[in-house]
């Protein structure tokens, strides 16, 4: 297993990246957590959020479903941000944050039924290894849903504008991570990592991998 296999955000980051998640990216959770449970039809049990963030998605997930959640992050910044923001949400014991990396996660083989993730992956220096590591911590039956989106095209189009305001070359800094994942980049990922079993959806809500633990 390999250490600091991602970027670690500073505090001023943290701070940055909070603001925006709490309104511009706000409306995109509740619906991204809504299709998770939809798509994957695992409504309890046991969740892995992958680079959790402030823990956004992992708190919209617990709302939506009757799982518990527990958020992964390499940045001890994010992970107090996350505790803060489930005492916030009367979710303590329902999200529980873990300071760890995607390369060495800190938990037994075959623990959770399902694993999130959207936008981490993009900051993951060794996608086979994360990809291998992830599907080693999924019980039998278990899947994931990982990937990148904004839950439906107008919503797409609505935070793209609201961020070029902020940041002129947002979409294009967008369009660069995308293809650092594009379906052909994945795919040898998952070969390296021997992964046979997975569906990857690519849709106006994102592009997202659905890999299956048999």
């Amino acid at each position: 297993m390999k250490n600091n296999s991602c970027k670690i955000m500073g505090k001023k980051d943290t701070k940055g990246f909070l603001k925006v998640a709490d309104t511009v990216f706000a409306p995109i959770y509740p619906i991204i957590a809504n299709q998770i449970v939809k798509k994957t039809g695992i409504r309890k049990g046991k969740a892995l959020d992958v680079g959790c963030g402030p823990g956004h998605l992992g708190i919209a997930l617990a709302t939506e479903s009757e799982c518990t959640v527990h958020g992964l992050d390499i940045s001890q910044d994010m992970i107090q941000t996350c505790i803060e923001k489930i005492k916030e949400k009367g979710l303590s014991g329902r999200v529980i944050p873990t300071q760890g990396d995607v390369c060495d996660i800190p938990f037994d083989d075959e623990t959770f039924d399902l694993v999130i993730s959207r936008g981490s992956w993009f900051f993951w220096e060794d996608l086979p290894c994360s990809l291998k590591e992830i599907y080693r911590v999924l019980k039998p039956g278990g899947t994931t849903y990982i990937g990148g989106g904004f839950g439906n095209s107008a919503l797409k189009k609505q935070i793209v504008s609201k961020m070029k305001e902020k940041e002129p070359d947002f979409e294009n800094a967008m369009k660069d991570r995308i293809k650092s994942r594009s379906p052909e980049v994945v795919s040898s990922a998952l070969k390296e990592a021997g992964i046979q079993k997975y569906s990857i959806i690519n849709d106006e809500s994102g592009f997202w991998l659905m890999m299956e633990r048999t």
